[in-house]
């Protein structure tokens, strides 16, 4: 009794560690995962650099630009909260564009919407990093004009960084006569890419050369990420080794008594 007693939590021991070595895959999307309190967290994997540094949090726009009925009341991520001259802007659209300015082809509800800088020499960039070793089994984005109130353009560049080596991916120029609303999105799948913490996956916008200011574009983005496996504890071999001892044992006991 005593015997089968220890064989159980044993079983179960082993059970524990074998489940914890599996890896659950999670979904990372720019849209779901936007928060707009805050930049990175609690936005997570996700962060908006400017020029290198991180993008501020700011209050609710301060004054009037048809755009405001897009933005949160509680915010959005600017280097100022006037939509009439700060920039660069990332924000997730809390009305469909056709209340904000724009058009529904622009952008709807729960897109999320940016603008570039008006400084050709510096870039908007949205990251995702990674959380932990593991596996991008897809890679998904798409990007397109959100402005069509006015005619300008945007230079569009996906890229990973593994293990420091930057590849570029895919590059657009996003513009009214390119990829000019929703429905014409420029898009990238791919996949599968191996990772280790902290290595990155980039979408990095600048004006086009000739332009005078920034511009909106719509961007869409997802992650299918699988952490790496947890190792099998060195000393899981010899517990199943000592268990399968402990069996034979036990065989020969219930053979010798019968």
């Amino acid at each position: 009794m005593k015997m089968r007693l220890a064989l159980t939590v044993a079983c179960l021991t082993i059970g524990t560690l074998v489940s914890a070595t599996a890896a659950q895959a999670v979904t990372y999307n720019l849209s779901g995962d936007y928060s707009d309190t805050a930049n990175p967290t609690p936005n997570g994997v996700w962060s908006y650099v400017y020029n290198n540094v991180l993008l501020p949090h700011v209050a609710a726009p301060g004054t009037a630009n048809p755009l405001n009925p897009a933005v949160s009341s509680n915010g959005y991520f600017s280097t100022g909260n006037d939509l009439n001259s700060n920039t660069p802007d990332v924000l997730k659209a809390q009305v469909n564009g056709s209340s904000a300015g724009e058009n529904d082809g622009d952008f709807l509800k729960d897109d999320i919407v940016i603008h570039s800088p008006n400084d050709a020499t510096k870039a908007l960039t949205i990251v995702w990093t990674a959380p932990s070793a593991g596996t991008i089994s897809s890679l998904a984005a798409s990007v397109w004009y959100a402005h069509s109130a006015v005619t300008r353009s945007n230079d569009v560049t996906l890229s990973s960084t593994v293990s420091a080596i930057t590849t570029q991916l895919a590059a657009w120029t996003i513009s009214a006569v390119s990829h000019g609303d929703r429905s014409t999105a420029a898009t990238f799948a791919g996949g599968p890419f191996n990772v280790t913490a902290g290595d990155l996956i980039t979408l990095s916008f600048l004006q086009t050369t000739g332009q005078s200011f920034g511009s909106l574009n719509g961007v869409a983005a997802s992650v299918n990420f699988a952490p790496a496996a947890t190792p099998i504890p060195a000393a899981l071999p010899l517990l199943m080794t000592g268990l399968a001892g402990l069996g034979w044992a036990g065989h020969r006991r219930r053979k010798q008594a019968a």
